[in-house]
């Protein structure tokens, strides 16, 4: 009876606030194309149990207050069993479909198969959360200090979902409204993941208190939460009216349930405390080598052992280490560790900005220069009808999430165009955002990376949804890598060998990645034996590497598709270039004109299969 009432009174809000020139006609969605009707009908009924992926990308059912934006994912054991349920029975249906030669429909089947196979191949191992529509593919943990629904649900109300309309703002309300619901659900899951054997290593569960404090902090009418909704709905244009009942109603909620819900969640991460793991890697869980032979597959896109790994992985830090000594014995520092010079440069005041307010807004001004700059080259880069019409905007990374956050990172733009593609950046310590390495984080992350790559997907009209919004890790990391490197051999670091440096740098950072996710995983390797690693051989500020260390503790192989991935389409690249009468706009147009793929299927767009 209680949620009964809530709802009535959630409707009731709207019915208040509705402004009648919100109304309007709903129109008949076209059917998809006979070839692709299969593919979307496995979309829909996938999205059914994965609300928030529908929403984030702005898919039909989400939008202007749709069914999927009023509620999260059931987050609960039977949540995600019938999540893994519908994965395997998406992959029976798919399995009776025959379609054959080189045609799209083809490329469509071979590409939601693999996605299919990647939300099945570690489903007998019961703990984790497993959405191979996202870019981590199986988490081992529902909850980590770097990614969770106290961290994405939270994230895509603050700056994803839409809150443009009545009802839109209704729906978000709703959401917000579920969250005892929603949590009760994840604190559920982290006792049978307990009683599984699955128990998170203890730096991370120190790490995750802060996100959940944060969330709880403040006055309710300051929450970070409630002040995105009275901006969003401004810059909306809505009544004062209605966002002022809005506003009042949120901070209710806020304070009254959402509170309480996420309290209640912090009691069992610290109740977790004292059984927190001391081993760093996923080895040391139950089925941990399967476990990690999966996401090996799935997120390195490879067959390839983690020996193997590793060795690439090392090899190419020699190679790099050996471009980065020549440039820097042009600039007088001919001796020493690579690490020790890298980080006396980026120490240097005329690399540094401020670590003030001012220093924050120059920094962000000097990236979106960076942006534009490289939006100039598209020309020389794709064929014109495929140049991207979607805005990038550059934002700070929420003070609240910093701590444990990427160095950078990027939101696609949603698939109806309402919102713009963002590059976060993280300004938790300014000396970890050097000049040195400004350029090659804003080319990974925007132009020509992955705002270029996600806002050709987005935009893409006679390919099935999942294609459009699925997930592959080593085709999507790599090209964000390729592009760091297309930048340099399109000339941009002609006059700024510290730039230059600086993308090598980052290049031998992901080639370092290889060796220290192999080794906390496979190699059984501490925690503090990969931070040192990492810190010895890149020179990188050492409060990033720590935060990476961890990232890569939470997220068992999705730091191996950055290199992995960057090594198959340059070779792809040659072989490609070698035929008569190609060129490197042809190469970009067939590894992007097709939406996220597997690197195999990409090899056979190119006709190098």
């Amino acid at each position: 009876m209680e949620s009964l009432t809530r709802r009535a009174a959630l409707a009731a809000f709207a019915a208040t606030v509705a402004a009648p020139t919100l109304a309007r006609k709903s129109k008949r969605k076209a059917p998809p194309p006979p070839e692709t009707a299969p593919f979307e009908d496995i979309g829909t009924k996938l999205l059914e149990h994965l609300p928030e992926t529908a929403t984030y990308n702005g898919t039909t059912a989400s939008l202007d207050g749709g069914p999927l934006a009023r509620r999260t994912d059931d987050y609960s054991p039977a949540g995600e069993a019938a999540l893994r349920a519908e994965f395997k029975a998406a992959q029976n249906l798919l399995a009776r479909i025959r379609i054959s030669g080189d045609s799209p429909a083809a490329i469509h089947l071979g590409s939601v198969s693999a996605l299919l196979e990647n939300g099945t191949r570690s489903a007998d191992i019961p703990y984790g959360r497993i959405n191979p529509l996202t870019f981590t593919g199986h988490s081992p943990y529902l909850v980590s200090q770097i990614s969770g629904p106290h961290i994405d649900t939270v994230n895509a109300m603050t700056e994803q979902q839409s809150v443009s309309s009545t009802r839109a703002v209704d729906a978000w309300l709703e959401k917000l409204d579920g969250f005892p619901e929603t949590f009760a659900g994840v604190v559920e899951k982290l006792k049978a993941d307990r009683a599984a054997g699955c128990v998170p290593p203890k730096a991370l569960l120190i790490k995750t208190l802060p996100v959940l404090d944060a969330f709880m902090t403040g006055r309710p009418g300051n929450h970070p939460l409630v002040q995105a909704l009275t901006r969003r709905t401004d810059e909306a244009g809505l009544s004062r009216r209605m966002r002022q009942a809005a506003i009042r109603r949120a901070t209710q909620i806020i304070q009254r349930r959402s509170r309480p819900a996420m309290l209640a969640l912090r009691e069992e991460v610290a109740a977790m405390l004292p059984a927190g793991r001391e081993d760093a890697g996923v080895w040391a869980l139950p089925m941990g080598e399967e476990f990690y032979a999966a996401n090996v597959k799935a997120l390195g896109d490879t067959d390839q052992s983690p020996e193997d790994i590793h060795k690439i992985g090392l090899d190419e830090a020699t190679r790099i280490a050996g471009e980065m000594n020549t440039i820097l014995a042009r600039l007088d520092k001919p001796t020493g560790p690579i690490g020790a010079r890298m980080a006396a440069l980026s120490r240097e005041k005329a690399n540094l900005f401020a670590d003030s307010d001012a220093g924050r807004t120059a920094l962000l001004d000097f990236v979106r220069a960076l942006v534009r700059s490289a939006e100039a080259l598209y020309p020389q880069l794709l064929p014109a009808d495929m140049v991207p019409r979607q805005t990038l905007i550059v934002k700070r990374v929420p003070k609240a999430t910093e701590d444990s956050a990427p160095g950078g990172f990027y939101d696609g733009p949603s698939l109806d165009g309402s919102r713009p593609g963002t590059y976060w950046i993280n300004l938790r310590d300014m000396t970890a955002v050097s000049k040195v390495r400004l350029a090659t984080l804003s080319y990974h992350e925007g132009v020509p990376g992955h705002h270029t790559q996600n806002a050709i997907a987005a935009a893409l009209t006679d390919v099935p949804l999942l294609v459009r919004i699925g997930s592959f890790n080593a085709y999507q990391e790599g090209w964000g890598l390729y592009a760091e490197k297309l930048m340099a051999e399109l000339g941009v670091y002609e006059d700024d060998p510290m730039g230059d440096l600086g993308r090598l740098q980052d290049e031998l950072f992901r080639a370092v990645r290889l060796v220290v996710d192999t080794g906390l995983h496979h190699k059984r390797w501490t925690r503090e034996q990969a931070i040192r690693t990492m810190l010895d051989i890149t020179g990188v500020a050492e409060s990033r590497v720590t935060a990476e260390i961890e990232r890569y503790m939470a997220w068992p192989g999705q730091a191996l598709g950055y290199k992995l991935g960057m090594v198959r389409l340059l070779d792809m690249r040659t072989r490609y270039l070698a035929g008569k009468g190609r060129d490197l706009k042809g190469f970009h147009a067939g590894v992007l004109g097709g939406g996220s793929l597997p690197l195999d299927l990409v090899e056979r767009r190119l006709g190098l299969t």
